[in-house]
Formats: structure tokens, C-alpha cells, sequence
């Protein structure tokens, strides 16, 4: 689980004559990672697409222009279709429907072009409709220059002075004024240069005639009559993407397939004979693929691996070699993690099971709540159902898993929609009296009870109210540990991530010097908390054996200067706490102010009347439903930082990040294995 599947380099090379059915065998087992020939051997050349290529690809350019007209996109199949039924109704999809869809399609994209250039008709208009000038009269003229726009201040004067033979007409509109100035076309220069001092702007106006407001009812009808007729088509196409979806999807996948198998030519070597493919598969699956392939090609092919020595040489030497995460049905989901970081390098450590253990124990201290682990759980659940592809699936698993932890550190904290709330109601409460005694010997762990069990665990801590001060002192030090051990498993694989590519001095000198620091910084603090000084002394000395092995390292002295950076590693995470006590912080704030505060204060008396009680329980629910929303995003994005820059930073991703494991074939969703 650690580690990416063990992969084997694999040649396969064969007569010209069987290359179909090897392709064909090779999709169907969906298990080589291609390399593609890049060139560079005598004799040999990339392959050439086989088959109906052409046509396949032409059609299936043909069917996305239909799925993109319809609006179609991937989704979780609702229903599998054979490849013969699909084959057999190709036609009619590419032809009657993918005619009717193209013309319906294209009509609409007229009227909306048409709707368009109406509306901006009637935006031009409407500024016009101050002038009593029919719209026929502002072109046409051969002596005469029409300027129309809207100015800044009257510009009558001005022009008047520059031509007597001039005529303007102008009228407010919108907090300014528009002008049409008619002038001899010999003084056109003067007239514009007078408007440009009067910050003239310009107003193309639609050769139409008769009134604007006339044109502008005009206009509106025409629009109104466009959309009536727009109705109905969009319609339309709603109706046959309802048909034909599942249908559509299903041919896109038949042809992406076909196109997939006549195109894979284009990354095998040949010759006028002879073909090779190139390729890893997993080490495991190898005899299996190697009988099936000199099964289906009559023993006209030869299959060979290359030893663990050679493939050894190929790691060293920088071959991309494909990756594939092996993780169990529960840890899956948290790939998606993995994946929006880096793939793995094949020499790598997978992280993906390092983060299911920890990142969602990292949400639920956060977090915390058995209330609101319970509203985000019952919501993912209901989301669950309406977003089904591998994506959507794979957050949502996170979050419920993560919410399972949260509803967990909530009966720790005793927290049910924050303290001070429903836990305390349900419970009971201490006596202020009792509090105040347990504040005064240092023994106040928080109010709240298991029912019936009292307060249980060491001191009777649990619940554990997180605003008390022993609360708050005691999870410092839980979220130091946390960090400790988790940039600690981090620095044990980099170590080894090291050691795997040969790297010996970075091992001992860059890696091990971290963690011997992390771990030495965090037990010399716990040793001057507790006033334990021989581990005071012991964990100082390390320290400094680290700062030599540091500075013996690939950096030299430049290696201590990263000491600050590994002490702030340790102390980012606080976050779990400091997040964690801003939550319950909000939350508390929530029940102090719609209990104690607003329903005595509307109430006006010793009994709540029922306008105190709706109101602050309006805004009880306000409050707690903006801080789950806050719950949601704090505790996700936090944790990810910490396993992002605290931890990954110690082995993961050194070199770039790795190739995914990506094998030619075709996992079928809507069609029928």
C-alpha cells in the first residue's frame, strides 16, 4: 500500500499480419502502459492508423458536435447498451438526429443573434426618442455631415458661430444631453472639433425610419416574436437530449474506443513486416498478459520483460516509469488527495494511506462536534446519491469518513452544536458552585456528563470542555505530538525514499538530521514544562548533533539556515487547536447570545414568551448554520496544508512527481462488457 505497484518493462514484437488482433487483445486487457517510439532506429518508424480510422474519427467529431449542441456531459450510467445495438443505431444518431439537432441548434443561435442585434438597436434608440427628428433623416446626404451623439453641455453657440447654415437639435436625457447636428460638409472638421470639446460621443444610429418610439415598439414586438419562436426549439432540444443522453454517451464511447485501437499504430515502431510495442505492465499480471497476447496473435508474436536488473538501470537512468497506486476499497477515496498534490514517482512512497489515518483524525479535532459531525454526515449522504461520478465520490467518501471523526471528538469534547448547547440540556449541568471549585484546585475539565457515567478518564477529563484553560494546555501539547509524529513518519520515509534512489548523503545528512531535530526540539520543550532537566540536557545535546550532521550535509552550513523552517513545521500545528477553539468559540458566542441574552431580553420576565423564543432561535440557527459552513471549509483546507507543506516536503514529490500508471484499453461505463 506504501508503495506503487511493481512494474515490469515489456516488449512485444510480432508479424505485420496479426498487429489487429494484438491490438484489439491488448485493449481488451486494459493492463500496457505504452511508451511511444519516438524514433532513432534504423529501419524502423512510428505505424500508420489502421482500419476505419478516418471514419471513426470523422464520426465521432460529428457526435460531440451533437453532444455539445445538446448539452450533454459525462455522468454515472443510468443504463448499458450492447456494442451490436449502438453499431446498428450509429447511423440514425449521426444522420436523422444529428441533422435535427444541428438545424434546431443553429436556428436558435440566429434568433439570439438576431434578439442581439434588435436589443442594441433599441439601446440606440431610446436617447434618440428626445429629438423630433424621424430616424430616415439622419443619413443619406451627399452636402450635408450628420453628427449624433450625446455631449457634455449645449453645444447650439458654438456651431452657430463656425456655420450659420448649421441646424442642431438637441434634449436631456439620463442626467446629460444628446445632439444631432446637421452641417455643410465642407465645415465637418470645425463642427467635430467643437463636439470633441464638448466630450461628444457618438450614437451609431439603425437605418430605419419613421419615430424611434415607433421603431422601438417595432423592435420589441419582432424581439417577442423571435423568443416565442426560440420557446419551443430549446424545448426541443431538452426532449432529445432526454431521448438520446444515455444513448449519445454510449456511442462516444464505442467510437472512442474504435478510434482509440485504429490510432494506436501511430506509437509502435514498424517496418514493412514486422511491428514492436513498447510498454510496462504490472509485474504481477505479466504471464497472464504474455499468453493472452501469444494467444490471440497464434504464436506469431514474441513477449519478453526485461530482468530486475535492467529495469533497475531504467529507474536510474530517468525513465518515466509509470506509477499505480495500490491502496484498499476504505482508503481509496483519499487518492484524490494524493493526486491533487502529485502522483507518486515508482520509487516513491504512496502518502494515500499516511492520509487516511491522519487526515481525517486531524478534521474531527478540529471540528469536534457530535451536532454538527451528524448535519455535514446526513448531508454528504443525500449528496452522495446525486453526484455518482468517481470524482464527487471520491470527496464526498472523505468527508464522511472525516465526519465520523468529528462526531467521535465531539463525545470527547462533550460538544452537541458547541458548548454551553444541547450537550448540557441533554446531560445536565454542573453547579456553579461545584465549577468554581474545580477552577479553584485546577481540576476544571468542563461541565457536561455521559449520562448516567458521570465524567470518566484520568481526572474525570472527559468531556472535555476545549475553553477551559487545563483543556486548552492539554491539547497544545496533543496537537505538538500530532505534529511530531507526523513530520517524523515523513522524515523516516524520505530516509529511505533517499537510500531507494542511492542517495546516501541526503539520507543521513539532510533527512535523518531533520528528524532527530523534530523530535529532540519537541521532548526538550516537554522537558522544561515538566522541569525534567536530565532530559532537558539530552535533548539539547541531539540538537546540536543534528546541527553538525546538517551542516555536514549536500548544503553545507546552508543546511542550518532551514532550522527556523522546522521549528515553524512543528508549531503550524497549533492550527488544530487555535481553528478548533475559533469554532467553538463562534458556537458559544451562538448559545450565550440566543439563551442567556436575547430570550430574557425580548421576554422582559422570568417566562419566555414565544415572540423571544422564535427569534432567538432564528438566530441560533443562523449562527450555527454559518459556522458549520466555516466547519466544513476550515477543517478541510488546514489539515490539507499541514500534510501539503509539513509533511510532504520530508519525502514526497523531490523530483517532480511521477508518471500515472495509464494503460491502453478502455474501462466500459455505458456499454456492456
Amino acid at each position: 500500500m506504501l508503495r506503487p505497484v511493481q512494474m515490469s518493462r515489456v516488449v512485444v514484437a510480432g508479424s505485420k499480419d496479426v498487429m489487429e488482433p494484438v491490438i484489439e487483445k491488448l485493449h481488451e486487457l486494459n493492463l500496457m502502459h505504452l511508451v511511444n517510439y519516438s524514433g532513432g532506429q534504423q529501419s524502423f518508424e512510428p505505424g500508420k492508423t489502421v482500419g476505419r480510422g478516418k471514419e471513426f474519427s470523422e464520426n465521432l467529431i460529428k457526435l460531440r458536435s451533437v453532444s455539445r449542441y445538446l448539452d450533454i456531459k459525462s455522468k454515472a450510467p443510468d443504463v448499458k447498451f450492447g456494442e451490436s445495438e449502438i453499431v446498428s443505431q450509429m447511423d440514425d444518431l449521426l444522420g436523422r438526429l444529428g441533422d435535427d439537432v444541428t438545424q434546431t441548434y443553429e436556428r436558435i443561435a440566429a434568433i439570439d443573434a438576431e434578439v442581439k442585434t434588435k436589443q442594441d438597436q433599441i439601446n440606440a434608440l431610446r436617447p434618440l426618442s428626445v429629438l423630433p427628428v424621424p430616424l430616415e433623416l439622419y443619413q443619406g446626404y451627399d452636402s450635408l455631415a450628420v453628427f449624433v451623439g450625446t455631449v457634455a453641455s449645449a453645444v447650439d453657440a458654438e456651431v452657430a458661430k463656425i456655420s450659420s447654415n448649421s441646424e442642431v437639435f438637441s434634449g436631456s436625457y439620463k442626467n446629460g444631453l444628446v445632439a444631432a447636428v446637421f452641417a455643410p460638409i465642407g465645415q465637418a472638421a470645425d463642427v467635430q472639433a467643437v463636439l470633441a470639446g464638448h466630450g461628444y460621443s457618438e450614437i451609431s444610429v439603425p437605418k430605419l425610419s419613421g419615430t424611434p418610439d415607433a421603431a422601438i415598439a417595432s423592435l420589441e414586438a419582432e424581439s417577442k416574436n423571435l423568443l416565442s419562436e426560440k420557446e419551443p426549439l430549446v424545448k426541443k432540444l431538452k426532449d432529445l437530449r432526454k431521448q438520446n443522453e444515455d444513448k449519445i454517451l454510449a456511442a462516444d464511447e464505442y467510437l472512442s474506443m474504435q478510434t482509440q485501437k485504429t490510432d494506436a499504430p501511430l506509437r509502435f515502431a514498424t517496418s514493412n513486416n514486422a511491428f514492436v510495442i513498447d510498454g510496462y505492465v504490472p509485474t504481477a499480471e505479466f504471464e497472464r498478459f504474455k499468453s493472452s497476447i501469444e494467444g490471440a496473435a497464434g504464436g506469431k508474436v514474441h513477449v519478453e520483460k526485461l530482468s530486475d536488473a535492467e529495469m533497475e538501470k531504467c529507474v536510474e537512468s530517468g525513465e518515466d516509469v509509470p506509477s499505480k497506486m495500490d491502496n484498499p476499497g476504505i482508503v481509496k477515496p483519499f487518492e484524490l488527495i494524493t493526486r491533487l498534490f502529485s502522483i507518486p514517482e515508482y520509487k516513491e512512497f504512496d502518502p494515500t494511506l499516511l492520509i487516511f489515518i491522519f487526515f481525517p483524525i486531524m478534521f474531527g479535532m478540529i471540528l469536534g462536534d457530535v451536532g454538527y459531525g451528524l448535519m455535514i454526515l446526513v448531508v454528504v449522504a443525500l449528496l452522495k446519491k446525486k453526484f455518482r461520478t468517481e470524482g464527487w465520490n471520491q470527496l464526498i467518501n472523505i468527508v464522511i469518513i472525516s465526519s465520523v471523526w468529528a462526531i467521535i471528538f465531539g463525545v470527547v469534547f462533550g460538544e452537541l452544536f458547541g458548548p454551553m448547547g444541547l450537550w448540557g440540556k441533554v446531560f445536565g449541568q454542573m453547579a456553579h458552585e461545584e465549577i468554581l471549585a474545580l477552577e479553584e484546585s485546577g481540576l476544571f475539565w468542563g461541565e457536561g456528563f455521559f449520562g448516567p457515567l458521570g465524567r470518566i478518564g484520568p481526572a474525570e477529563m472527559f468531556p472535555m470542555y476545549r475553553l477551559a484553560t487545563n483543556a486548552v494546555l492539554m491539547l497544545i501539547g496533543v496537537s505538538i505530538f500530532i505534529g511530531v509524529l507526523h513530520c517524523s513518519v515523513g522524515s523516516i520515509l524520505g530516509i529511505k525514499t533517499e537510500l531507494n534512489y542511492g542517495e546516501k548523503k541526503h539520507a543521513y545528512f539532510e533527512r535523518l538530521p531533520v528528524l532527530i531535530f523534530q523530535v529532540a526540539f519537541a521532548l526538550l520543550l516537554l522537558g522544561l514544562i515538566m522541569g525534567v532537566m536530565p532530559i532537558v540536557y539530552i535533548m539539547a545535546l541531539l540538537i546540536v548533533v543534528s546541527i553538525v550532521m546538517l551542516v555536514m550535509g549536500p548544503e553545507g552550513v546552508m543546511g542550518a539556515t532551514h532550522l527556523p523552517f522546522y521549528v515553524s513545521n512543528l508549531i503550524s500545528y497549533l492550527r488544530l487547536l487555535a481553528i478548533g477553539l475559533a469554532s467553538v468559540g463562534v458556537a458559544f458566542a451562538a448559545n450565550k447570545l440566543a439563551f442567556q441574552v436575547l430570550m430574557p431580553m425580548l421576554s422582559g420576565g422570568e417566562h419566555l414568551t414565544m415572540v423571544a423564543y422564535v427569534l432567538g432561535v432564528v438566530v441560533l440557527l443562523m449562527v450555527h448554520f454559518i459556522n458549520v459552513l466555516l466547519g466544513i471549509l476550515s477543517p478541510f483546507m488546514h489539515p490539507l496544508r499541514l500534510h501539503y507543506v509539513e509533511m510532504f516536503t520530508k519525502f514526497y514529490a523531490q523530483r517532480g512527481g511521477g508518471v500515472e500508471y495509464s494503460p491502453f484499453g478502455h474501462v466500459r461505463r455505458y456499454l456492456k462488457a
